[in-house]
């Protein structure tokens, strides 16, 4: 069987439901990577494939969604930031500095400044969005050692009914002898 008949095969044993943002050729591609590896020689064995690929596009996707979450965190973080820097010095614009940072040079500059006063650097903004993410990030950090384990325990399995395939059965003494 080629490997585009058992890509075929497999996605009618499974079809993922891939959301509007992922795409369906990286999917593919990856499937039919892991396809190629484990080479699925039966129904059986495909489904135990198909485990191992959904598990595989879910832990790729949860790794996406840490980098966007972390991003997403990187505004208010550096709004508390500066909030922490500026209550000192009564600065009115947190809000216009927090917004604009990450689209106008000028206004990049001005809070950068504001943070080096304080010894903070644009690592702390980071630090700051991961402080602040810590708990959403821990959940998919579980998340992704369960799918691994999964994972290990399907290839595990996988190995396991190929040896049982490949060791030769015995016939029992007499059984076929009498007849």
């Amino acid at each position: 069987m080629s490997r585009s008949d058992q890509g075929a095969q497999l996605a009618l044993i499974y079809e993922p439901r891939l959301l509007p943002s992922e795409s369906q050729a990286r999917f593919r591609m990856m499937r039919d990577a892991i396809v190629a590896e484990l080479k699925p020689s039966n129904a059986i064995e495909q489904m135990w494939v198909c485990e191992i690929v959904h598990g595989e596009w879910e832990m790729q996707r949860l790794r996406e969604f840490k980098d966007l979450i972390l991003t997403s965190a990187r505004g208010p973080a550096l709004k508390n930031l500066l909030s922490m820097a500026l209550t000192a010095s009564g600065a009115a614009d947190i809000d216009d500095l927090a917004e604009r940072f990450f689209t106008n040079k000028r206004v990049r500059n001005k809070a950068a400044d504001i943070l080096r006063k304080y010894g903070m650097t644009e690592a702390s903004i980071d630090a700051e969005a991961f402080r602040h993410c810590l708990v959403e990030l821990g959940e998919i950090n579980r998340r992704l050692a369960e799918l691994s384990s999964r994972r290990d325990k399907n290839l595990q399995l996988l190995e396991d009914y190929r040896a049982a395939l490949a060791r030769p059965t015995h016939r029992r003494q007499g059984s076929d002898d009498q007849g």
